[in-house]
């Protein structure tokens, strides 16, 4: 039987379990794997510039394709400590990811070996599982099964470390082992029955729909119970796009930033069914006790059976896939009328327009201008409390956040990655000044690699919620103003096309001229660095208690 090299046997493991795209950012250590990799043609490898870059490209890619991203960083130490954040936001946001990091040789790890970080647990915290591969051998079924368990259950970062050495190895040659297919079982009998009984018996049922619902494919089917049970949908802030934002059955967002319909529809419900969400503190206004109406029915479906009565005492509990139970119940529910019409309504501009653009008449503009199937993401600031509101979201994923960690500087990777795993399709990166620069050298990915990808720069010269919550509370505020950049120059630096707008008159204008280039464009808009979205000033005054304790 034939030996093969470590380095061949890593790379055509990654291809054998169906990986077609990698992230990563190179390093000396792997270089034998890259050459290989390169040569063989078989997975894109796209380059990013900074891991924390790769690894929101990975997230990016896995929302949008709906399989596990992967991230490969080549540097063992600080390659790994850079792509720690990004895999912390996977874990926090149920995304599914195959991290791989280098690692020195593990014959010389007491020896003060360069660039030596114990990987394995440096991402334990943050991983479903997190091992270093002991041999050669070992490395096909660590992938597939790597695979398989990022994608399972309540999805999440597995991560692999692979010392260095391992490439210079030799093992058999092994046959390609594809991960398994993980298929939603089917929901008990008893367990849809006592479901159909609980919505048929309620004369006001309202669903309240979490990121689990889009993780396990269940739009449609969300939208076909809510038709046919007359329900209305709010949904949590990573549920924005498990239902048609302009469905006549969703009423918007429920939580600190979200409209009056969704906490009207859900607080006057005499049963909620909690469809893959997490009832986190976002989404429940800090855990309010009234959430609920007095005597209503709670039915919370998840994926993760830890979730189910984490906060509030539910009266059926069904631990499972949402997409699964929910097509089961829709096609069994009798059909009804509304019994909640309201549609919720967006708030207007707030600005002064000597100051600057309101945030409400770019994401106007944008809802006209988006080309069918648009991917859009958001990063963390003030310009995501209007997206939420604001943004026509039409397709599953159609809105992709770092929701429970909001970490910054999510929204340009993301979308790159977003664009490379829907080819032709349309992605838009909006954030502010502030988040943008923390991954802003990722426009090198997307001019390299010719992406239909705008990124809409908000400028208002500060961290804009902070600075609102510091003037809130102390009539000033300290290191949150942020010198100017001129953003259409750095794009242009970069080779991306880019304008400035500073007039109403000119955005829809420009908003055409970035979407019918080629590749990419950035457009920085002057945003009134004085307008707050009117929901913050209720989040301020909780942040006043919980800071400062009045």
């Amino acid at each position: 039987m034939s030996e093969v090299l470590g380095r061949r046997v890593i790379a055509e493991a990654i291809g054998a379990a169906g990986i077609d795209t990698v992230f990563t950012v190179a390093g000396g250590h792997f270089l034998p794997t890259y050459h290989e990799l390169g040569r063989s043609g078989t997975v894109a490898v796209v380059a990013a510039r900074h891991e924390q870059g790769a690894g929101y490209m990975a997230s990016g890619y896995a929302l949008a394709a709906g399989v596990p991203g992967v991230v490969l960083s080549g540097a063992p130490g600080p390659g790994a400590t850079n792509l720690v954040t990004a895999v912390a936001n996977a874990q926090a946001d149920s995304i599914p990811l195959l991290v791989l990091t280098a690692q020195v040789d593990r014959r010389y790890v007491h020896r003060n070996i360069l660039q030596h970080c114990d990987n394995a647990a440096l991402f334990a915290p943050f991983c479903k599982r997190s091992v270093q591969a002991a041999s050669l051998d070992e490395i096909p079924n660590l992938i597939a099964t790597g695979l398989q368990l990022a994608a399972s259950g309540r999805p999440g970062p597995v991560h692999i470390a692979v010392p260095q050495n391992l490439q210079a190895d030799t093992a058999a040659f092994f046959e390609p082992l594809p991960p398994s297919v993980d298929s939603a079982a089917v929901p008990a009998e008893s367990t849809v029955a006592e479901l159909l009984e609980r919505l048929e018996g309620a004369s006001r049922p309202a669903v309240l729909a979490g990121h689990g619902v889009l993780r396990s494919f269940g739009s449609g089917d969300l939208a076909a119970l809510a038709e046919r049970l007359g329900a209305p949908v709010a949904t949590s802030r990573s549920g924005i796009g498990s239902i048609d934002t302009g469905h006549e059955r969703s009423v918007g967002m429920l939580g600190f930033y979200g409209t009056d319909t969704a906490r009207e529809a859900v607080g006057s419900a005499d049963l909620v069914l909690v469809a893959g969400c997490a009832l986190g503190e976002q989404t429940t206004f800090g855990w309010r006790d009234d959430l609920f109406a007095a005597g209503a029915q709670l039915v919370q479906i998840d994926a993760d059976a830890s979730q189910i009565n984490r906060v509030y005492r539910v009266d059926q509990g069904i631990v499972g896939s949402a997409g699964a139970i929910l097509a089961a119940a829709a096609e069994r529910v009798g059909r009804r009328e509304p019994w909640f019409t309201r549609r919720p309504t967006r708030t207007p501009p707030q600005n002064d327009p000597d100051r600057g653009l309101s945030a409400a008449s770019v994401l106007d503009s944008l809802n006209r201008a988006l080309p069918e199937a648009a991917v859009v993401s958001a990063d963390i600031g003030n310009h995501r409390l209007w997206v939420c509101e604001q943004l026509d979201v039409r397709r599953p994923e159609g809105l992709l956040q770092s929701c429970e960690f909001d970490a910054m500087g999510f929204s340009l990777p993301a979308a790159i990655g977003a664009a490379v795993a829907l080819p032709g399709t349309a992605a838009v990166a909006i954030a502010g000044d502030g988040g943008f620069v923390h991954t802003m050298g990722e426009l090198a990915v997307a001019q390299d690699l010719g992406l239909p990808l705008v990124a809409v720069v908000f400028v208002d010269g500060a961290l804009g919620i902070l600075r609102h919550q510091a003037e809130a509370m102390y009539g000033e505020d300290h290191y949150v103003r942020l010198g100017h950049i001129d953003f259409a120059a750095a794009a242009e630096a970069f080779g991306v096309a880019a304008r400035t707008v500073d007039d109403l008159a000119d955005l829809d204008s420009s908003l055409e001229w970035a979407f019918a280039l080629e590749g990419p464009a950035l457009l920085a808009v002057a945003i009134d660095p004085a307008e707050v979205f009117p929901p913050l000033r209720t989040k301020i005054e909780q942040r006043k208690i919980d800071l400062m304790g009045r």
